[in-house]
C-alpha cells in the first residue's frame, strides 16, 4: 500500500489530462477528471497550488457541462477546500437551483450552511438528502454533533465508516471518517479509544495526516511535548499554518523560546498574506488576543470575520477576544449568540437580512465552550476546535 505522502502516481495522471486538456480545452470530461486528481494530491501534498489549479479548472467548464448542477456542485467543493465559505454557499444554491434533488449539491449546500451560520439552512438541506446513503450519513453525524447529541453522531459516523469500507472506496476516505469518529470518541470515552481510532485510520491509510494530528493533539493535551512536536512537525505546511502555533506552543513547553519564536513567525508569513484573513481568521485573532499590544488588531479581525461568516465558531472567537481585551459584559453577550436563545437575533445583526428562523437557535448550541461562559479551553484558544473544528479542515474528503 502507498504511504499517503506518495504523490508519484496522481501527479503522472495530473501531467496525462493536463496535456489532454490543452489539446482539447472544450473537453469538460477530461477538466472534471483533472479537478479530481489536483483535490487529491492536495489531500495527500498539501500544496496550496492544486486547490488553485482545481479552481481554475472548475471555472472554466461550467459553460460546458451537461451536468450543470454537478459541475457547480463541483466548484462548490474547491471553494470549501479553500475556505471560501460564501462562495462555496453562492456555488452550493446555484447548484441546487439546477437540480433540487441531486444529492451532490444537498450535501454542499449542508457543508456551506454550516460554515457560514445558515444553520436553518443546513436542517433544511439535510431533510432532502436520501436516508441511509453516505452524504446523509455524513451530515447526520455533523449534525448532531453540533447538537451535542454525541452518542448518536458516534453510531451514524461508525455505520458510515463500516459502509465506506465496504465498499471499497479510496482509502484516504475510509481514514477521513474513522479519523472524524475518534474526534467524537474522545469527547465520549477519552484518549485510549480516540487513540485506537487514529491508529486504524494509519491501517487504512500509512501516514494519514489528519490521524497523526489527532495523535499530535492527544500528546499535546497530556504534555508530552517531545512527542507532540515530532508529530506536528511531520505534517505542518503552509496549508494548515494553525499548526506551525501548535509547534510554538510546544517548544515553549520544552523551554525552546527561539524555536518557538520561529514558529510564531512562519505562521505569520503565512497568516498575514495579502487575502490571507478570511482564512486564518481564527487562528490569527486568538495569536494576536494573548499579546497585549496587538488586543486592537485581534478584535478587528474577530469582528470582521463575524461579518464575514456568522458562525458559532466566528462568536466563541470575538468572545474570547473581547474577554481578553477587558470587556466582560460584551463578551458573553457574544458568547450568547453561541446559546440557542439568542441565534436568531445575534446572527440577524451580523448578516443584516432576516434568513435566520427557529431551527436555527436549535441547531446552533454547540460551539466550542459552550456552558463555560468565557473560560475557553486551551484548544479554542489556539484556535482549534475538536468537536466540530473552526471550518472544516482543507482537503477533508467528504463522501459524495
Amino acid at each position: 500500500m502507498l504511504a499517503a505522502g506518495d504523490t508519484g502516481i496522481t501527479s503522472r495522471s495530473i501531467t496525462f489530462f493536463e496535456r489532454r486538456l490543452a489539446q482539447d480545452r472544450d473537453n469538460f470530461m477530461i477538466g472534471g477528471q483533472l479537478v479530481a486528481r489536483y483535490l487529491m494530491r492536495f489531500q495527500v501534498a498539501a500544496n496550496l497550488a492544486d486547490v488553485r489549479r482545481a479552481e481554475a479548472v472548475a471555472r472554466s467548464v461550467i459553460p460546458l457541462v451537461s451536468d450543470t448542477a454537478g459541475a457547480y456542485a463541483r466548484l462548490g467543493f474547491v471553494y470549501l477546500t479553500q475556505h471560501k465559505f460564501q462562495e462555496a454557499h453562492w456555488a452550493a444554491r446555484r447548484a441546487v437551483g439546477w437540480n433540487p434533488r441531486n444529492q451532490e449539491a444537498l450535501g454542499l449546500l449542508f457543508d456551506a450552511a454550516m460554515a457560514t451560520g445558515r444553520y436553518a439552512v443546513a436542517e433544511s438541506a439535510l431533510a432532502r438528502l436520501t436516508p441511509g446513503r453516505m452524504p446523509y450519513q455524513l451530515r447526520l453525524a455533523h449534525m448532531l454533533t453540533a447538537r451535542g447529541n454525541l452518542d448518536g453522531a458516534y453510531h451514524a459516523l461508525d455505520h458510515a465508516c463500516r459502509q465506506l469500507a465496504r465498499a471499497q472506496v479510496r482509502p484516504q476516505a475510509v481514514a477521513w471518517c474513522l479519523t472524524e469518529l475518534a474526534k467524537v470518541q474522545h469527547t465520549r470515552e477519552g484518549e485510549s479509544s480516540a487513540a485506537a481510532l487514529y491508529h486504524r485510520a494509519l491501517d487504512v491509510q500509512p501516514g494519514y495526516r489528519a490521524a497523526l494530528e489527532g495523535l499530535a493533539d492527544l500528546a499535546y493535551a497530556r504534555g508530552d511535548w517531545a512527542e507532540a512536536a515530532r508529530l506536528f512537525r511531520g505534517i505542518a505546511v503552509d496549508a494548515h499554518p494553525d499548526l506551525y502555533l501548535r509547534l510554538a506552543e510546544v517548544h515553549r513547553a520544552l523551554g525552546e523560546p527561539a524555536a518557538a519564536e520561529g514558529w510564531e513567525r512562519t505562521f505569520l508569513r503565512v497568516a498575514r498574506a495579502p487575502g490571507a484573513e478570511a482564512l486564518y481568521a481564527h487562528p490569527l485573532a486568538l495569536y494576536y488576543a494573548e499579546r497585549p499590544l496587538t488586543l486592537d488588531t485581534a478584535l478587528a479581525i474577530a469582528r470582521r470575520d463575524v461579518a464575514r461568516r456568522p458562525a458559532v465558531e466566528s462568536y466563541d472567537v470575538l468572545s474570547w477576544v473581547l474577554f481578553r481585551s477587558g470587556e466582560p459584559a460584551q463578551a458573553l453577550a457574544a458568547r450568547a449568540c453561541s446559546t440557542p436563545r439568542h441565534w436568531g437575533s445575534c446572527t440577524r445583526r451580523a448578516r443584516g437580512h432576516h434568513d435566520c428562523r427557529r431551527g436555527l437557535a436549535r441547531v446552533a448550541g454547540a460551539g466550542p465552550g459552550r456552558g463555560r461562559g468565557v473560560a475557553f479551553p486551551l484548544a479554542v484558544r489556539a484556535g482549534r476546535n475538536r468537536g466540530g473544528r473552526l471550518g472544516p479542515r482543507r482537503g477533508d474528503p467528504k463522501a459524495d
